[in-house]
Order: C-alpha cells, then structure tokens, then sequence
C-alpha cells in the first residue's frame, strides 16, 4: 500500500569520507547500497527523490536534484529534498541504512500527527536523518545553512518536532533495523560482497 501524500527522499550526496568514494552506488549484497532503501521506500511512497551532487542513478525511477547549497552536510540535503518535494510531508533517510523496511516507515506515518518532524530513535540513538519533515520547516533549514549552522539535530530542535521509539516489541523490529555502513570496515563486516 504505497502513501499518495507522501514523497520519499534519499540523502546520497554525502562527501563519504569515511568511505572514500561515493558509498551510494557501491555494492552490498548484490545490489548497489543505494538500492535496498530505495526498494522499501518504493512500498510506500508516489515519488522518490534523491539527492546527490554526483552519480549515476538512472537505474532507479526517481527524480535526482543536487543540493542547493552543497558543502554543507546532511543540512544541505534535507534542504534540497523539501525545496523539491510537492507533498506536504516527506519521508527522508540516508542511503546508508539498507535495512529500513515499510513497516517501519508505515510505523512513522502512523504517529507523525500534528508534528513538524518525527524522527526514529532506539536505544538512547536518535536518528535524525530518518524521519518524517513537513514543508513548512524548509525555510529553516534554509535559514540555518545561509547563517552557517547546518546541523540538523540544532535545526530539528527548534521546530514542534518528537522522537518516534522503536522497540523490539514491534512487529517489524530487527536488531540491525538501522545498521548504517560509513566506511570499508562496515560493508565488510556487514556483508560487502
């Protein structure tokens, strides 16, 4: 059952570092990194976006958009995606967590309520590039990118914003539900093929 009213977006244009590379389109069991968050994302969402400043993803049926003001991190990202987003909500995650599921992302559609941003968190961890963000707080990520503070836990935190807790007493719970691969070490460990 897919959400009409919502748009999912995938944060890809990360400097990856830690990585070396672009981690998005890099391999992981079979399919490019980017491929199992778009996959479940697909479930659930009319229209996809990435945003990335570089790659190609013309295998996904997704609109790809650059960040607008590039250089500044997960801020810039989130800022793209709601500057492009024709939905009153958008559903954003990074591209390095490819054990996201619907269940999940349904979970959150579910409590997201008056709030301007849910975001998951577990185990003491929030996640605040997994979460639910409505249009209207696309001027403030703007405003703290162009005032030199793009970092999203501060923005998030000055909007009616609430932490969504998964447990392991939901149904679909896994104990790597938000395993996040940033560097060789990890798809090693994790399974890189």
């Amino acid at each position: 059952m897919t959400k009409p009213g919502i748009t999912g977006a995938i944060l890809a244009g990360g400097q990856s570092r830690r990585m070396g590379s672009g981690k998005a389109l890099i391999p992981w069991k079979n399919k490019p990194l980017i491929q199992w968050v778009y996959d479940s994302l697909s479930e659930v969402c009319s229209d996809i976006l990435i945003i990335a400043n570089k790659g190609d993803y013309s295998f996904l049926r997704a609109w790809v958009f650059p960040d607008n003001f590039p250089g500044n991190g997960p801020a810039a990202g989130i800022e793209a995606a709601l500057s492009h987003s024709l939905t009153e909500s958008t559903l954003i995650v990074s591209c390095d967590t490819p054990n996201l599921n619907p269940g999940l992302f349904h979970f959150l559609f579910s409590r997201h309520g008056s709030y301007d941003i849910s975001i998951c968190g577990h185990d003491g961890i929030d996640e605040p590039l997994i979460g639910l963000f409505n249009r209207s707080v696309h001027s403030l990520f703007r405003s703290a990118i162009l005032e030199g503070n793009p970092r999203p836990p501060g923005i998030i935190r000055k909007t009616n914003w609430q932490v969504i807790e998964i447990s392991p007493v939901l149904d679909f719970y896994s104990p790597d539900l938000f395993l996040n691969l940033n560097s060789p070490e990890d798809l090693a460990w994790h399974g890189h093929n």
